[in-house]
């Protein structure tokens, strides 16, 4: 779950890109987290910070690599799906976790393609990371 976490809300994440200009995908974006909240199950949500719950602070995203990394090097996570909705890049993954552990998650990352703004979300069980942030070409 660490792995997904990380990919996908470090999500989840971005430099606000104040420009009028569209993100341009076609290389890696880089993309920062500004509010995390960990969602439990009838227990609401918490705002926390990203490394309480093993989100990276920076993530760069490879649309056309169709893969996600917290970091320059380390490993990624592979993007399953890709579409554009309403001027909205939506990237889906699923990450199936520890093999010892009932921790596969599902994750999806919105980025808003005018302004950079991100969601990046991903959904275990009983329990989701909700992410808010912004992306910029790198």
């Amino acid at each position: 779950m660490k792995k997904i976490l990380a990919s996908v809300l470090a999500i989840s994440l971005g430099l606000i890109a104040g420009s009028a200009l569209a993100l341009d995908t076609s290389e890696p974006i880089l993309c920062a987290s500004l509010d995390v909240f960990e969602c439990v199950d009838g227990r609401g949500c918490e705002e926390v910070l990203p490394e309480d719950v093993d989100a990276p602070t920076f993530l760069w995203v490879n649309v056309e690599g169709k893969e996600i990394r917290a970091s320059v090097e380390g490993d990624g996570s592979r993007i399953d799906h890709i579409e554009e909705v309403e001027d909205r890049l939506v990237l889906q993954g699923v990450e199936d976790g520890r093999d010892d552990v009932n921790d596969g998650t599902g994750w999806t990352i919105s980025i808003e393609k005018k302004t950079g703004r991100m969601v990046g979300t991903a959904a275990a069980s009983q329990a989701a990371i909700v992410i808010f942030g912004a992306c910029t070409e790198v």
